[in-house]
């Protein structure tokens, strides 16, 4: 039986000429049925190859996978309940000392 897994990655943005100095990076999370964890991983990489199109410079832009951040198995039964309040994603954020709120968010960007 397929499990639904959300999978959060990171894709980069390569551009030529590179006359842009911006570093883009997109992170995205997406839903993925596979049959167990290892699946996941080679069901994203047959689906995002590398694309590059013209850019609006003149030159190109190659926009390609450039990591399989996190892959979490959803609790949720999606083909059975509505999608609504459905958890998409979660993860736990582990100090080894005692952390503010606001220090969780700056060490991991989660307000960004």
């Amino acid at each position: 039986m397929r499990q639904i897994y959300a999978a959060k990655l990171l894709f980069e943005s390569i551009s030529s000429p590179s006359s842009m100095p911006d570093k883009i990076f997109e992170e995205r999370i997406i839903l993925v049925r596979a049959k167990n964890h290892c699946k996941v991983k080679d069901i994203i990489q047959k689906n995002f190859p590398e694309e590059t199109f013209d850019n609006a410079e003149g030159g190109q832009t190659t926009i390609k996978l450039a990591a399989i951040l996190d892959v979490f198995e959803l609790v949720d039964d999606l083909d059975q309940e509505p999608l609504h309040l459905s958890e998409v994603y979660s993860r736990h954020l582990i100090f080894d000392e005692e952390t503010s709120v606001q220090e969780a968010i700056e060490a991991y960007s989660l307000d960004k």
